[in-house]
């Protein structure tokens, strides 16, 4: 098939890297608005580059109509998503995302009829989270005869100096609209809304309960599609308090002191500097305190991606955990292109074969997914994973039931 990919950023960059280890494809063509960036990614797997503007209907349409599949890397989604959506389902082609808004989102998945009624399979949200992690959660769930509560979470694993710290990216922006709004989740069987950066609990086998933030994020209102009788799912994350408290001050820079979400991101960056350690005096004061107040704490990480499933077994309450068993080299970029380049694939051998708008844990095969992401995982010596079975680590234990205020509490700093 014929493969257009729109966005030619980190993470479109980092699909050209990927999508060379899989053959489904026959033709590939990255485009950008920018023809320097669509060559440039081009070059990483021998496909032609291209110059588009989205925006432009005639152009865009024109170049739909000679591909078969669309996989786009491009924000943000509450301007581009729902457009461009509608434009490949009027295309015939069939497409997938990373989008990882969720009000978008919602939107995006309203258009099932019209997509179903195309012929055209629309997987969107399928990038590290939202994407890795819904299907860590089908795992999860899956060792439980009734799911009560479903989490996903991600975080930093106590390794902040490989992942934060790159300036003001659109991940960044979109991190901090997504902490200084009302965020939708689901409780009590709905979507209601939330506030974000409120401290949530979560038992993790074999780790213990661990303080994390609420985010907003897709999987917190997709997953219970899947799980109706859900009366919990929440997207959280697990970083050190020097970060969380730097998210606190962001998120009251947007809220209270009037800043735009472009200055509170460039305010939050430079905060997260510290690779370089080009710290204020505040920021290193804080640094200071937060890293010190961790240690003393005997602060525990989650692992940088994964979800807890809580619920029963028999007549048994049990909690499971499930995480990626390794690593996958390449940044968060590679981390978020390997899911879509798999989708794809999936898409174009038959693998799946639905039609309509549906996110990833409705449509892929959790085990086939996992088979195909094991040969890019790396333990910790930097060694590779020999078997499917390493792919996924799940750990299961009793829980015993704490109040369940005593789990979600108001956190201000």
């Amino acid at each position: 098939m014929r493969l257009l990919v729109l966005g030619a950023g980190e993470v479109g960059q980092a699909f050209a890297k990927a999508v060379r280890l899989f053959h489904g494809f026959s033709d590939v063509t990255i485009a950008d608005l920018s023809q320097e960036a669509a060559a440039r990614a081009a070059s990483l797997c021998g496909a032609q580059g291209m110059k588009v503007d989205i925006e432009d209907a005639a152009a865009l349409e024109a170049i739909l109509r000679r591909h078969d599949i669309v996989v786009s890397t491009i924000g943000p989604a509450s301007r581009f998503a729902v457009p461009l959506l509608r434009r490949v389902i009027a295309a015939g082609c069939h497409f997938v995302d990373v989008t990882d808004d969720p009000l978008p989102t919602l939107d995006m998945l309203a258009l099932d009829a019209a997509a179903g009624a195309a012929g055209v399979t629309a997987i969107i949200g399928c990038g590290a989270s939202p994407g890795i992690s819904n299907l860590l959660a089908v795992h999860a769930t899956s060792q439980l005869e009734r799911t009560d509560r479903l989490l996903t979470f991600w975080g930093s694993h106590g390794e902040e100096k490989e992942s934060l710290g790159n300036g003001v990216t659109a991940a960044l922006r979109h991190w901090v609209e997504q902490i200084s709004m009302p965020i939708p989740v689901w409780r009590d069987g709905g979507i209601v809304s939330a506030r974000p950066l409120d401290r949530v609990e979560v038992d993790y086998p074999g780790i213990g309960r661990v303080s994390t933030r609420l985010v907003g994020h897709p999987e917190a209102v997709t997953l219970p599609r899947k799980y109706p009788s859900l009366q919990e799912c929440l997207n959280v994350m697990n970083f050190s308090g020097y970060v969380h408290a730097a998210l606190d001050r962001a998120a009251r820079d947007v809220r209270t002191n009037g800043l735009t979400i472009d200055q509170a991101a460039a305010r939050l960056a430079a905060s997260l500097d510290e690779r370089r350690g080009r710290f204020r005096p505040g920021d290193a004061m804080s640094y200071v305190y937060h890293g010190v107040s961790d240690a003393l704490r005997g602060k525990k990480w989650l692992p940088p991606l994964g979800a807890v499933a809580e619920g029963w077994r028999g007549r048994k309450r049990m909690v499971v955990g499930a995480a990626l068993n390794g690593t996958i080299p390449g940044g968060t970029g590679f981390l978020t292109a390997l899911p879509a380049v798999i989708a794809a694939d999936m898409i174009v051998t038959r693998m799946i074969k639905r039609s309509g708008v549906a996110t990833p844990e409705q449509l892929i095969d959790p085990e086939a997914f996992f088979f195909a992401l094991w040969p890019f995982l790396v333990d910790g010596q930097g060694a590779s994973l020999s078997t499917d079975a390493a792919a996924i680590a799940v750990t299961t234990a009793p829980l015993s039931p704490p109040d369940r205020q005593s789990r979600i509490t108001a956190a201000r700093a």
